[in-house]
């Protein structure tokens, strides 16, 4: 164990040195406000003045009392008090120690080496192993306030327990209460300031993390402080808004703002969940904004506001207002044309585009029709109107097809000159999409039942105003919308040709079976009549009565022979027993049956089938399609030859009729095709119009078509029908 030294100073140096050691104290103490620091001085001091070993309590904040600090006169025995502190804290009151930190009296104890003093085993030893001789308690307290208690321990035997030892310790021990009152008033300043930091930091984070603006005025409604969401809201930085006016901050808006936060500041009433909008910079905010007074005690400090943009609500609402609206006037009517129009009225009336056109596929499934274009004012309504000249044709770059096409919407948020070169089809055109002045356009699709019915496109002039995804979004909803009702109207116009076409085919069927029937009835009539009153009958009469009445009854076959036609067509019935025929050989074999009906007519045949064409086919069907579209021709060009052609044909096998009467008129050759349509003319009420329908229906039930063209050279009609090929049998080889 190490050894202390073998002399010391006596314990009563002269009073000028104690003065000097007092002094240095005090300047050692007072240079450092720092907790730590001054707990190891006030020990290091001691030791190095009286105490061998010096030990440090303190009283928390909570009445703990822990160990603070410690120092021993030799280096070695504080290197080795390091390693296993003395007393670890906090300990129990007792004893002498308990009794010096509750009365604040210093007590300068002999150890005898006898009874314990402390609450511990036994009093403090030194690091040797050995017990000191004397213990000098010094509370330290600064007024009632007990701050700790410093333990002097001596183990020289010379040291004495003298009057002035204890005053100079004594004296000590008040400047070092001092200190530590200092340090520690310092320490809970700095606590304080730390807390206060804490609190501003979150105050900080959580106006930063706030998913609403936040903003505080002072009295004279200058900006304090604005979070990034509010920052954001006003379209400034964060740094620019304290010290600023309401004016600086909102420009020309603020005016209704400002009049609601000095009501607040005024009565101190809270305005709560205020909606406003803004409509600067062309485009419309809507804000739900809440004033409140800010009062310290008694007095009104301020004004806080709480600002939340409700844009996309509003907006929304108001979209699914016009679209309810639109929806019942687009149901309104059953004219597709009318519909159309309400459609471009509705955008261009609600301020939704500045000029709106509509663009609708044609019969032929390739042009477009302009079937309405619709301008807010008399100026661009002109430069539509001019505009309709300029239809976009097929396979160009125009927006407006390659909608139509791919059936995809398209945004031209900014329209840029290469906009308008895409749109434009001509110089002349592209100074016209010039003049109309558009900035941004939108174009969607107008889609029912998977068909793309043509195109809805909406132009903003407003440089100001930009279309959106959720502009194009509404835009796609209203054009279903309204797609939705022109396939209605649509689809009524069909059902009421339907309906009007059903009610005269009842009409002309009833007719039709009624003349048969008329007619069979008389002959039958007639003939029972002779035969009731025996009356002979001449063979000759009774040969043509039986001949009247088997046309009547043939006649009847072949109506019903239709109407079940149709119904197996309708419910997907029309049965095919394909095999492989030589239509060349089938086309002559009709033309000889039916040559004296042919002649009959006037209508001599000409064919063109000399080369074997083998289809896989029913033989039956396609006799039965050609005796209809011979029975067509002796119809409606009687007098005029009929052509008929077999040949082979981009894989296909082709057999056309041609007849040289008055031809299809312009625009009817899909209409024939249909159920109950008829052709025009004398003919018109002879006919049910199912024989064409038929016709077509057995073709396609085969894979193939029947159509009907105008020839490229002199009047009447062209009907071609396409079969599949059979297999080609193979030519016979002689034997060797």
């Amino acid at each position: 164990m190490s050894e202390p030294p073998s002399s010391r100073p006596p314990s009563s140096a002269a009073p000028a040195r104690t003065d000097a050691f007092l002094s240095e104290a005090s300047r050692l103490l007072a240079e450092s406000l720092d907790w730590e620091q001054t707990l190891a001085t006030v020990v290091r001091l001691a030791v190095r003045e009286w105490a061998d070993v010096a030990l440090l309590d303190v009283v928390e904040d909570d009445g703990r009392v822990c160990l603070g600090a410690f120092a021993t006169r030799v280096p070695a025995w504080q290197r080795e008090l390091e390693q296993r502190p003395p007393r670890p804290g906090p300990w129990s009151r007792g004893a002498a120690w308990d009794a010096a930190l509750k009365d604040g009296v210093a007590r300068w104890v002999t150890v005898p080496g006898g009874p314990a003093l402390t609450a511990h085993a036994e009093p403090p030893r030194t690091p040797d192993g050995g017990t000191p001789h004397a213990l000098y308690l010094l509370p330290l307290r600064k007024g009632p306030r007990s701050l700790g208690l410093l333990t002097l321990s001596f183990t020289e035997p010379h040291a004495q327990d003298t009057a002035r030892v204890r005053e100079a310790a004594e004296d000590f021990a008040h400047r070092a209460a001092l200190a530590l009152a200092n340090a520690r008033e310092h320490r809970e300043a700095l606590e304080g300031l730390r807390q206060r930091d804490l609190r501003l930091a979150s105050m900080r984070a959580f106006l930063d993390a706030a998913p609403v603006g936040m903003a505080l005025f002072d009295q004279d409604l200058r900006c304090v402080r604005a979070n990034p969401k509010q920052a954001a809201l006003n379209r400034l930085p964060t740094e620019a808004h304290p010290g600023r006016t309401l004016l600086e901050l909102l420009g020309p808006r603020a005016a209704p703002v400002e009049v609601m936060m000095r009501e607040v500041m005024h009565t101190g009433v809270p305005v709560v969940d205020q909606l406003l909008t803004d409509a600067g910079d062309g485009e419309r905010r809507h804000f739900r904004v809440t004033h409140f007074p800010v009062v310290a005690g008694d007095t009104r400090v301020g004004v806080g506001t709480t600002v939340t943009e409700v844009t996309e609500q509003k907006v929304e609402e108001e979209r699914l207002r016009f679209l309810a609206e639109a929806t019942a006037r687009l149901s309104h009517s059953l004219d597709w044309r009318t519909t159309l129009r309400t459609a471009a009225q509705l955008l261009v009336g609600g301020k939704l585009a500045d000029y709106c056109t509509v663009d609708v596929l044609a019969d032929d499934g390739r042009g477009l029709e302009r079937v309405e274009a619709l301008a807010s004012d008399a100026a661009t309504q002109q430069l539509l109107h001019d505009a309709l000249r300029f239809p976009p044709p097929p396979g160009s770059r125009s927006p407006i097809r390659h909608v139509l096409e791919t059936g995809r919407p398209m945004l031209a948020a900014h329209i840029d000159p290469a906009w308008r070169d895409a749109l434009s089809l001509s110089p002349e055109h592209r100074k016209l999409m010039e003049a109309l002045g558009g900035h941004s356009a939108m174009f969607v699709p107008l889609v029912a039942r998977g068909r793309c019915l043509g195109v809805l496109s909406v132009v903003s002039q407003d440089p100001n105003r930009r279309y959106q995804d959720r502009d194009l979004d509404f835009l796609e909803d209203l054009a279903s919308r309204t797609a939705l009702a022109v396939d209605n109207a649509w689809l009524y116009r069909e059902a009421s040709r339907a309906v009007a076409a059903r009610d005269e085919f009842v009409a002309i069927a009833t007719h039709e079976l009624r003349t048969p029937l008329s007619a069979l009835q008389l002959q039958l009539a007639s003939l029972l009549r002779a035969v009731d009153k025996g009356l002979p009958m001449p063979p000759e009469r009774l040969h043509q009565g039986l001949a009247s009445t088997q046309r009547q009854a043939e006649r009847l076959s072949h109506l019903v022979t239709h109407l079940f036609e149709v119904a197996r067509i309708s419910t997907g019935r029309l049965d095919v027993e394909r095999e492989d025929v030589d239509l060349s050989a089938l086309v002559h074999r009709l033309v000889a049956r039916m040559e004296e009906a042919l002649v009959a007519a006037g209508c001599a045949p000409v064919t063109h089938a000399n080369t074997p064409v083998i289809a896989h086919v029913d033989r039956l069907r396609v006799e039965q399609v050609l005796m209809n579209l011979l029975s067509n021709a002796m119809k409606y060009a009687p007098g005029q030859p009929v052509e008929l052609s077999v040949d082979v044909e981009a894989g296909a096998a082709l057999v056309v009729v041609r007849d040289w009467g008055p031809g299809i008129p312009a625009g009817a050759a899909p209409r024939i095709f249909e159920r109950f349509e008829r052709a025009t003319g004398e003919h018109a009420r002879a006919s049910l119009g199912l024989g064409l329908y038929i016709s077509r229906q057995i073709a396609r039930a085969h894979g193939g078509d029947l159509t009907v063209e105008t020839p490229s050279l002199g009047p009447g009609a062209r009907f071609v029908l396409r079969l599949p090929l059979g297999e080609v049998p193979p030519a016979p080889t002689s034997s060797p």
